[in-house]
C-alpha cells in the first residue's frame, strides 16, 4: 500500500511539473509593426502676407507600432526619417522685384501617435488620422545678395536698392506636423499632412531708394526705406507610401 501511495505521489508531481513548463513555453502574442517608405510632392512657404508658395519634395522611411499585442487597430506610435525642403517665394511688386529660395532639409520625427480605424471586408482599408513633431537640420544655407534699379528713364520715377541678406538663416529646424493616412488592401498609402515650423527660419533683408523728378525745382527728391522680413516655415505635403513587412 505505501508503494503505492509514493508511486501515485510522484506521477502528480510529474504531471505538475509538466504542466508547469508547458504554461512557462508558452509565447506573447506579438506587438503589430508596421514598416514602411513614403515619398511625395509638397507646397512650401514662409508665414507672412509677401511669401508665397514654391514647390518641393519629401521622401521617408517610417515605422508603426500598437500600444497592445495582438492588435492590428487602436493607438499606434512610431518614427520617421528622411529629407525634406523648404522653401517660398518673396515678391514686392512696387519694386518689380522677386526672389525665391529652397534648401534640403535631413529629418527626423521621434515621435508620432496615430489611431487605426479598419474598413471594408476583412477590414484592409485603414484609415490613420495622426500627429507628431520633427525636428530638421538645413544642409547648406541659401543666403544672396543683389543690386537693382528700374525707371529713371527721361524723368521717370526710379527705383533702385541693395539686398544684403535673403533665403534661410539657420540650420536647425523644430516643426510639429498633423495629418491623415490612408492605407488601400494593407500594402499602399496616401498620406496628407501639414507642417508648422515653431523657429524664425528665413530673412529677406535689403535698402531700396525710390526717386522722383521735380519740374520746378530742377531736381530729384529721393526716399530711402529699409525692408527686413522673416517667417516660420509651414508645408502642405501630400505623399504615396508602400507597406515594406507583410
Amino acid at each position: 500500500m505505501l508503494l503505492m501511495l509514493l508511486a501515485g505521489a510522484t506521477a502528480s508531481a510529474q504531471i505538475v511539473t509538466s504542466k508547469s513548463r508547458l504554461v512557462t513555453k508558452v509565447k506573447k502574442p506579438p506587438f503589430e509593426k508596421t514598416f514602411y517608405i513614403a515619398g511625395g510632392g509638397k507646397m512650401n512657404t514662409l508665414q507672412r502676407s509677401t511669401f508665397s508658395f514654391k514647390p518641393g519634395y519629401e521622401a521617408a522611411f517610417g515605422y508603426e507600432q500598437n500600444f497592445k499585442r495582438n492588435k492590428k487597430f487602436g493607438s499606434q506610435f512610431g518614427f520617421e526619417v528622411g529629407v525634406t525642403s523648404l522653401g517660398y517665394k518673396y515678391d514686392q511688386p512696387q519694386m518689380n522685384y522677386e526672389h525665391s529660395a529652397s534648401i534640403p532639409v535631413i529629418f527626423v520625427s521621434p515621435f508620432t501617435y496615430s489611431y487605426r480605424l479598419g474598413f471594408g471586408k476583412n477590414k484592409k482599408t485603414w484609415f490613420e488620422p495622426y500627429v507628431g513633431a520633427r525636428v530638421g537640420l538645413g544642409i547648406f544655407d541659401d543666403f544672396r545678395g543683389s543690386s537693382w534699379r528700374t525707371g529713371g528713364v527721361s524723368y521717370e520715377p526710379y527705383c533702385e536698392g541693395y539686398e544684403s541678406e535673403r533665403g534661410f538663416d539657420t540650420h536647425f529646424q523644430v516643426f510639429l506636423n498633423a495629418g491623415v493616412r490612408l492605407w488601400v488592401a494593407g500594402r499602399v498609402s496616401i498620406d496628407l499632412n501639414y507642417q508648422q515650423g515653431l523657429l524664425n527660419v528665413a530673412e529677406e533683408e535689403f535698402h531700396y531708394h525710390v526717386g522722383y523728378y521735380n519740374s520746378y525745382t530742377d531736381s530729384w527728391f529721393t526716399n530711402s526705406k529699409l525692408i527686413n522680413e522673416e517667417g516660420r516655415a509651414a508645408s502642405i505635403c501630400l505623399r504615396v507610401g508602400v507597406k515594406l513587412n507583410k
